[in-house]
């Protein structure tokens, strides 16, 4: 990484102001962990910490700065940063690390994105890190969800709220980082907050084809017997259906919004998202986003992409009908 795409809009955050107010009070704690699924967002904050821990500004210009953002301190790790195993045995390699004495003196940082990625007998093996930290040893977690995530470990670290950013803040931070400010207003309207799905949503150029197949779907999903006519569907091919996901997301968001009144995000498809609404209760709103959440845990235990599809076309089959049978 040789710069910060969102360096001001993070400086900004409370999760970053605690951390550095920590730093610059000497009370640096042996354990952070940030629960967010802005992965644009929790990168930046890592590394604006390293920079921080550093350099009493985290200038980005100094030698050290410069060191952190091009990955060349010896005594910055970053971990499980892909989707891959992170097993045992290098674990207890991070441990042994963590034990030695650091290449350059000062502080040692360790970065583990996706912990929740991370099986439970990794994770015991952390534990014990935790529970007999290093001096001057640092260790900052990021996960989407807890749900994967060790409530032992949980207990011993300290736990930073990484908030949503205004809708002008996300679409300020991609026209900075060269959106045309058309496609970053859009990714900012349906950004949730989410630097990370900000970005996607402007830079994403099939977005008005794929939001089309997502609302023609959901609009002609009459039941069960439909299923298998849209299971095979391109969209849900297995380089297609994580961002297939998170257009349902955005969908199921829209309909919402149209149920409460409010500005619909996706006004693309307004029309389509009304029909939606028409078919799908508040309720069934609700558990279709848990059906969505499902599917993508899903995925991440690499479940067949088609199976994943056939799951939550069935489910949002079930869930619409059973919310609206609640309500006869």
């Amino acid at each position: 990484m040789n710069e910060l795409r969102y360096a001001d809009e993070v400086k900004q955050s409370s999760a970053y102001r605690s951390i550095a107010a920590d730093i610059e009070r000497g009370e640096l704690s042996h354990a952070y962990f940030i629960r967010s699924e802005d992965k644009d967002a929790v990168e930046t904050l890592f590394t604006l910490i390293a920079m921080r821990v550093y350099c009493d500004t985290a200038c980005g210009k100094c030698a050290e700065c410069r060191k952190v953002l091009l990955r060349s301190k010896p005594d910055v790790k970053y971990l499980a940063e892909g989707t891959e195993n992170f097993t045992v045995a290098e674990m207890a390699e991070v441990t042994e690390d963590a034990g030695m004495t650091a290449f350059e003196g000062g502080e040692k940082l360790y970065f583990f994105l996706n912990f929740e990625n991370l099986a439970e007998p990794p994770q015991n093996k952390f534990l014990k890190t935790l529970e007999e930290p290093f001096d001057k040893v640092h260790f900052f977690l990021s996960a989407a969800s807890t749900a994967t995530v060790l409530p032992t470990i949980l207990s011993r670290v300290k736990q930073v709220v990484f908030p949503a950013f205004s809708e002008q803040s996300v679409r300020d931070a991609l026209v900075k980082s060269g959106v045309p400010v058309e496609n970053a207003e859009r990714g900012a309207r349906l950004s949730q907050g989410s630097l990370t799905r900000g970005r996607e949503y402007a830079t994403d150029e099939d977005f008005l084809r794929h939001i089309s197949e997502v609302t023609d779907l959901l609009v002609g999903l009459k039941g069960s017997a439909d299923v298998y006519r849209y299971v095979r569907d391109g969209i849900f091919a297995k380089e297609r259906i994580g961002r297939t996901l998170s257009i349902f997301e955005s969908v199921f968001h829209s309909v919402m919004s149209a149920h409460l009144g409010l500005a619909i995000p996706l006004e693309e498809a307004k029309e389509r998202i009304n029909e939606i609404a028409s078919m799908y209760t508040v309720a069934a709103v609700g558990e279709a986003n848990d059906v969505i959440l499902t599917c993508r845990a899903r995925l991440k235990s690499n479940c067949n992409a088609t199976n994943v599809a056939d799951y939550l076309l069935l489910k949002l089959t079930e869930v619409k009908y059973k919310c609206r049978s609640s309500l006869a």
